[in-house]
């Protein structure tokens, strides 16, 4: 109890922190960005899924930067943003992971079931730089790992309204170096963990079986790199809220190609039976692996091609593993899933961006385009859409869908984007 009311007030005093700072000598800078977009999901024929053959969604998000530095080893770190949403699709507005927050610091302007517009404090932390040591606290961004697709080491936080920033965390955060090259982080946080105590929720929304068996509870993570004769090695452990993870990773050089592979095991699973019908559990003890390749042409055209085995994927039957995806427990319905990513420059002014997955299994495959255009400075349009292909379901409700392929199952849509910074 003492402990939570230590980092509810902790965290509110480093909202008027900035404050403080103009009395003294401080350098401080303003920036912030205003993105806006609109989705249209073109939907396949399914009643249980949709009720509509498209829905569309508009969201706009304002968000104000302030980066304050004391020239004295100190710096502080706050954003403050203003959100808005309209969405007619089936899930309605997607709401904010509030599951690694220990106050949420924000406030509702409107709040409907097809429209929301919140305020929200998304960054307020404070930073001491000492030798060979940064220490930091408060609500931050932690991300580690090198995939693309599928990085296994990237755990915290995830976007919201598809911003380009990662959604904040409320932690402690040491990042401690010994030489230039190696060194260890550690971020301490409390979390959302799974318990064995609970029920399910038949959750129209999300269209799956939602556990609420949940309890709050301090977990961490511990990450240690070295750099060996030019490859980057790293060893990670992790709380998670199913159990516990242990990972490594490596990334070199073989001529001018970057290789790269993650691997990770989790265990200390719950047994929690699957709903209804379904058999087995919710949670398992499994290993998961990405295998990784990059390379630039001399034409500025960058590829990278990424494979994921996922030992928790159950490709005989998609339903038990979407009920997990959709619990957060799971990355694909599938064990195997191959990426290819595409982005080249066609002048400083036009970047076009294009990735496909594909499933081994269903043969399903999913296709996303992008073309971003700078219109002045500090101003970018952004148009581009998601193709899903595959089997679609063929049950007669959601709780069992029958689910027939990976991508299949997910409807296409097409969006524009104008994103402006200052």
């Amino acid at each position: 109890m003492f402990l939570n009311k230590f980092i509810k007030i902790t965290l509110v005093v480093f909202v008027f922190f900035p404050f403080r700072l103009f009395a003294q000598d401080t350098q401080i800078n303003f920036s912030g960005n205003i993105q806006t977009g609109y989705n249209l999901y073109n939907n396949y024929s399914y009643a249980p899924y949709f009720s509509n053959d498209t829905n569309q969604e508009f969201s706009s998000l304002v968000r104000i930067i302030i980066d304050a530095n004391n020239y004295n080893n100190l710096s502080y770190e706050f954003h403050a943003l203003q959100a808005y949403n309209y969405s007619d699709v089936d899930t309605g507005v997607d709401a904010r992971s509030l599951s690694m927050l220990s106050i949420d610091l924000d406030g509702d302007r409107i709040k409907n079931s097809d429209e929301s517009a919140h305020y929200y404090i998304d960054r307020a932390n404070i930073k001491l730089a000492l030798e060979n040591l940064d220490i930091s606290f408060g609500r931050l961004a932690a991300s580690f790992g090198k995939p693309y697709f599928w990085n296994l080491f990237d755990y915290y936080g995830s976007s919201y309204l598809n911003q380009e920033y990662k959604a904040g965390i409320d932690a402690l955060k040491l990042d401690k170096s010994f030489g230039n090259f190696s060194g260890f982080n550690l971020v301490i946080n409390k979390m959302d963990m799974i318990i064995q105590s609970g029920s399910y929720l038949e959750n129209s929304a999300i269209k799956s079986y939602q556990w609420l068996g949940l309890e709050r509870d301090i977990g961490f993570l511990l990450r240690g790199y070295t750099t060996i004769k030019d490859t980057d090695y790293a060893l990670l452990y992790k709380s998670e809220p199913e159990g516990h993870r242990v990972g490594f990773e490596v990334d070199s050089e073989i001529g001018s190609v970057n290789v790269y592979d993650e691997i990770t095991y989790l265990w200390g699973t719950d047994r929690i039976s699957m709903p209804g019908s379904y058999q087995g559990n919710l949670l398992s003890n499994y290993f998961m692996n990405v295998l990784g390749i990059n390379y630039r042409f001399d034409n500025d055209l960058q590829i990278t091609v990424e494979h994921l085995f996922n030992d928790r994927g159950d490709s005989d039957n998609l339903d038990v593993s979407n009920i997990r995806l959709k619990n957060g427990v799971n990355t694909s319905l599938n064990k195997h899933i191959s990426g290819l990513s595409l982005n080249y420059e066609f002048n400083p002014l036009l970047i076009g961006k294009y990735d496909s997955k594909f499933a081994w299994k269903d043969s399903s495959h999913q296709h996303n385009l992008s073309l971003a255009r700078s219109l002045r400075d500090n101003i970018d349009f952004i148009i581009g859409g998601q193709i899903n292909i595959g089997d679609r379901p063929k049950g007669n409700n959601w709780q069992n869908p029958n689910i027939q392929s990976e991508f299949g199952n997910l409807t296409n849509n097409y969006y524009l984007k104008l994103n402006c910074y200052f």
